[in-house]
């Protein structure tokens, strides 16, 4: 329960709050904490779907497990193939984070190297095991909430409530668009539910995990987002690099603020490149993806080929597109994800008893209904370059899935793999 909760935190709290706050704050103004409000009530709905469908099919896959059971293997796969997407780029844009403040810290360490090294030191961790990952991830995750509690604690006597004035600066839209936005910092609770073969009594411990890392996440973000705004204003928020630094910056703390970002961003990379390497996993043990993909090293127990591929994405994509391109599409990549997991929830509800069932959400399927038609709308609102870039990478994985599974894939008897 301890580590799968962890790797939710791990996953959750990082670049959204440490960086993707500033952004979302330059849109939204002060109501930023709105756009923090409602992308949570979102990933709320949705949490509990998965809280349900993770029992349920408790595979690697994860996500990409719930399609390809509950609606067809093709949706299946288009989910994995948007949810590895988003997830990669979320790891992207959490490397270029932590280069921001590493070099805030160190100024003559680039930005764009520092992202690359980090996501170097992340694959080898992860190719070492998943034991040795969760234990770091664990040390990390403390550290970095200890951080964020000590800074509302702090920088909550001290706001200025003139810097709530005029809460709507930019409109009601762009209230809407920075919680799409910041829905990018929600996006990591269902990686919790990669792991499923992997942790102790899944059945129990993933529902468990995922609310309860969505909960704590949740109210830090609002406390964090509120005293940040109240202490320095939106619009120098919106303008830095390092907004959480430059907010801590007004109370002395800048260096434990700074220090704790680059815990954060680290430990985003490390669970995300955990999350995708074992979706891809799932997806190649289903001969979707080259069989290597699959392959499990001898002396780690670890999917090594998956985890190469994910940083190696990370790394082209921090090396060569902006922040605020970067977290856009990740959102758009699982809000989409999103969508299909609701309704993947709602016909596990039409299908299954509920006596069958090991997590039952409360008044279900209310939940997948909510949770789809709020994922869509916090979709449909994201830039229109946005979402046209986004059905494009849905468009390669369409293309993908229907020249490998039917023409280039080799004709060969399936073979027996080991789990992760």
């Amino acid at each position: 329960m301890l580590d799968a909760t962890s790797i939710g935190l791990g996953a959750i709290i990082g670049a959204g709050i440490f960086v993707v706050i500033g952004i979302a704050a330059g849109m939204a103004g002060p109501s930023v904490v709105l756009s923090v409000v409602i992308a949570g009530v979102s990933a709320t709905f949705t949490a509990f779907s998965f809280a349900e469908l993770a029992p349920a099919m408790p595979r690697a896959g994860g996500i990409y497990e719930y399609g390809h059971e509950m609606i067809s293997h093709s949706v299946g796969f288009l989910m994995g193939w948007l949810w590895v997407a988003g997830n990669i780029v979320l790891g992207a844009t959490a490397s270029l984070g932590f280069g921001n403040y590493l070099s805030s810290i160190f100024g003559f360490i680039p930005a764009k190297l520092g992202a690359l090294g980090i996501i170097v030191l992340v694959m080898l961790v992860n190719a070492i095991g998943i034991k040795q990952s969760a234990l770091l991830n664990d040390v990390l995750v403390i550290a970095k909430v200890g951080v964020l509690i000590l800074f509302i604690l702090v920088g909550l006597p001290n706001i200025q409530l003139s810097n709530f004035n005029n809460p709507f600066p930019n409109g009601l839209l762009p209230v809407i668009q920075a919680a799409s936005l910041f829905y990018f910092a929600y996006i990591g609770f269902p990686r919790i539910a990669t792991t499923a073969e992997e942790v102790m009594e899944p059945e129990k411990t993933i529902p468990q995990a995922i609310l309860t890392a969505l909960t704590l996440s949740t109210l830090i973000y609002f406390f964090t987002s509120a005293t940040a705004v109240g202490l320095i204003g939106y619009q120098r928020l919106g303008a830095s690099p390092t907004p959480i630094a430059d907010a801590a910056d007004t109370l002395g703390l800048r260096d434990i603020a700074e220090v704790g970002a680059l815990m954060a961003t680290f430990s985003v990379i490390l669970t995300s490149v955990m999350g995708q390497s074992r979706v891809l996993f799932a997806m190649a043990r289903n001969d979707e993806m080259p069989e290597s993909l699959s392959r499990i090293h001898s002396k780690f127990d670890t999917p090594v080929y998956s985890i190469l591929l994910s940083g190696l994405m990370m790394a082209i994509l921090s090396l060569s597109l902006d922040l605020t391109g970067l977290a856009s599409l990740g959102s758009f990549c699982v809000l989409t994800t999103h969508v299909l997991t609701n309704y993947s929830a709602f016909k596990l509800f039409r299908r299954t008893p509920p006596s069958d069932l090991h997590f039952k959400a409360p008044l279900r399927p209310l939940h997948s209904i909510a949770g789809g038609l709020l994922s869509l709308a916090l979709m449909v609102s994201l830039p229109l370059g946005t979402i046209a870039v986004g059905l494009l990478v849905s468009a390669v994985g369409i293309v993908w899935f229907i020249l490998y599974t039917r023409g280039f894939k080799k004709e060969t008897p399936a073979l027996m793999r080991s789990e992760p």
